[in-house]
């Protein structure tokens, strides 16, 4: 899990494509979840189910404004990328 995070950070700040950093934030965001599951199973706690849930909502809220954003950009600009 240690190992999935490090990469998905490292390429985080590497990449630079908008949509692949999208990408990059949405696959961290399941990955934390999945972690917060887990260790709500291990602990038999139900908060963490419901935790887990409330970060679901907000991860598809957060992809949902992200893409509506990006072409809006590519509206305005016409091409999407950023430079570093």
């Amino acid at each position: 899990m240690t190992a999935i995070l490090t990469t998905l950070l490292i390429y985080y700040m590497s990449s630079n494509n908008l949509i692949t950093l999208l990408i990059a934030i949405e696959i961290l965001l399941l990955t934390v979840t999945l972690k917060i599951i887990s260790i709500g199973g291990y602990y038999d706690d139900s908060y963490g189910t419901i935790y887990s849930l409330i970060i679901l909502i907000l991860a598809g809220a957060e992809s949902a404004i992200g893409l509506s954003l990006l072409v809006a950009y590519y509206r305005l600009r016409g091409s999407i990328g950023h430079k570093i």
